[in-house]
């Protein structure tokens, strides 16, 4: 956008005016002097003492590590300190994502801005082994593709196995089942954006040796093998959530008691779409979002119609205990998110905010003690 223009002479240079109605990151954080307009949409600005305060020791205090009292300081509101407010900005986009919704493009705008699956990592055969004397089985065998792209480290076995479940939207999703001989408890896994079963294969296989459980996780549409390749929808994860939940559930035979519900970033969506309707055992949301336009803009205090993901709004129904992981770090998923997360639950378990914590990072960097924390819940 153009410069904007000098103040002018005739307002004190010291007062500070921000720009309402803008985009956020651009004119959000542009200041001038001066009761100027906006240069997009012609909308006066206002004193910054009046919009969501953005001084240095509020940056400074986002940027320290989060402790684990961090939820007692929110519900403790300090008189001496601004109470943050929507500062308005991001409403030309709202506006108008609200528009391509009505007019049946949401589909279209979230492929190109909320959903990036990879190519696919991993390829599954059908292989016979010897498992005696004069005896052979048929095992899935799922390979992944190392940094060259070819197929390598094959693994397969008794306690691994892979499926095909046909949805209520006639896609058809790849699914894995991973048991333990001393489990108790499935964890069925709804993974974050831009990876697949090939990338967390051998991280799912070490959870269940780790914590002693069985692990069931899946592809969305359009991710991995699963069909329609690169062209997800939101409506294909949650009916690929529910499909995940009725195979393992209906035909693999897992009680619903003993099923925790784990969702990572993007997976938050259908695990808490689950999370509502079912009562499991538990649920863990690992750097959740508490909304699709939240995350460019997290200070609605209400949730538009056409927005997608409503994890704030959908975590006030779960009746099972929430379990939230969070890095203090995360420059993708801001850690409010996680604590509004937190706030908003009806069973709450001590959350985990990491000190120094990204958004991908937690479970490799903090290893052991994020199967500490897991093994608790589970």
């Amino acid at each position: 956008p153009p410069r904007p223009p000098p103040p002018s002479p005739s307002v004190p240079s010291r007062s500070v005016y921000a720009v309402v109605g803008s985009r956020r990151g651009c004119a959000a954080d542009t200041f001038r002097t001066g009761p100027a307009c906006c240069p997009w949409c012609s909308r006066a600005a206002i004193p910054m003492s009046l919009v969501a305060p953005r001084s240095p020791s509020r940056e400074r205090e986002l940027k320290q590590p989060v402790l684990d009292s961090v939820h007692e300081r929110l519900l403790k509101s300090d008189e001496s300190e601004p109470v943050e407010k929507d500062p308005g900005c991001c409403s030309c986009l709202v506006c108008c994502f609200g528009c391509l919704t009505f007019c049946g493009c949401r589909d279209w705008v979230c492929r190109k801005l909320v959903f990036f699956p990879p190519p696919c990592q991993y390829a599954v055969q059908l292989e016979v082994r010897e498992s005696g004397m004069d005896s052979a089985v048929k095992q899935h065998v799922m390979y992944i593709r190392d940094e060259a792209g070819r197929l390598s480290d094959p693994h397969g076995g008794p306690d691994f196995s892979v499926y095909t479940v046909l949805t209520k939207r006639q896609q058809r999703i790849c699914s894995t089942m991973i048991r333990h001989r001393e489990a108790k408890t499935t964890i069925l896994l709804s993974h974050g954006n831009a990876t697949d079963l090939g990338f967390l294969r051998n991280h799912l296989l070490e959870i269940s040796m780790a914590l002693q459980v069985n692990v069931y996780a899946y592809d969305y549409t359009g991710y991995g093998l699963s069909t329609n390749y690169g062209r997800p929808t939101v409506a294909d994860t949650t009916a690929d959530a529910e499909a995940a939940f009725d195979h393992v559930t209906k035909e693999l035979g897992v009680a619903v008691s003993d099923l925790v519900l784990y969702g990572q970033s993007l997976g938050t969506g259908p695990t808490l779409h689950l999370a509502r309707k079912f009562n499991v055992k538990a649920v863990v949301i690992h750097s959740g979002i508490m909304s699709g336009l939240r995350v460019i803009r997290p200070y609605l205090e209400s949730t538009y119609w056409f927005d997608i993901f409503p994890n704030i709004d959908l975590i006030a129904e779960c009746r099972a205990p929430v379990f939230v992981i969070h890095g203090t770090e995360d420059e993708e998923i801001n850690i409010r998110h996680g604590i509004q997360l937190y706030l908003s639950s009806n069973k709450k378990v001590q959350p985990w905010w990491v000190p120094g914590g990204g958004h991908n990072d937690i479970e490799f960097e903090s290893r052991s003690l994020y199967f500490e924390k897991l093994r608790v819940t589970c």
